[in-house]
């Protein structure tokens, strides 16, 4: 993307979402657009909670089966977007937001993005159970970091007489 679209957009996008306010304000009037644009915050809000918690439940469960969690971590990140792009004003945000929040549409996007993006992945997955999880009795250290020394014995018990 050339970075001289990023300025462009940022005039373009403001500009189109205060001329859907006019054209929406001339058709239901502007209490009733004032309304609306509380009810997509609050949707917003509400969705950005319990969407995301979803996401981050699948993200577990994909970690706990082993699995790399590219997908939950995925559609986490477009429920958040779209979240925001609710509780943003404006009616064309509204209408991505809410498309953002529809499974088939992440998917699109998920495959789309995908099949120009190379994710590699790196630890020691095993199907079923995380290998990298430490056994509780090991400590890991180097070599330089430890020193071996012969256990101590107790002390050995004497008598004191001198009472």
């Amino acid at each position: 993307m050339p970075l001289i679209l990023i300025p462009v957009l940022l005039l373009i996008v403001p500009a189109i979402e205060i001329a859907i306010f006019i054209k929406v304000g001339q058709l239901i009037g502007a209490w009733k657009v004032v309304g609306l644009i509380f009810v997509s915050a609050i949707l917003g809000a509400v969705l950005l909670r319990y969407k995301s918690i979803s996401a981050i439940r699948r993200i577990d469960r994909d970690l706990k089966e082993g699995r790399t969690p590219d997908t939950g971590l995925f559609d986490g990140f477009l429920i958040v977007i779209g979240a925001l792009l609710l509780i943003i004003p404006g009616f064309g945000s509204d209408v991505v937001g809410l498309l953002l929040m529809v499974p088939i549409i992440r998917r699109l996007i998920r495959n789309f993005v995908g099949a120009r993006v190379t994710a590699t992945t790196f630890g020691n997955y095993r199907r079923g159970q995380r290998q990298w999880r430490r056994q509780e009795d090991v400590v890991d250290l180097a070599p330089e970091d430890f020193e071996r020394r012969e256990p101590r014995q107790p002390p050995k018990p004497t008598i004191d007489h001198r009472d």
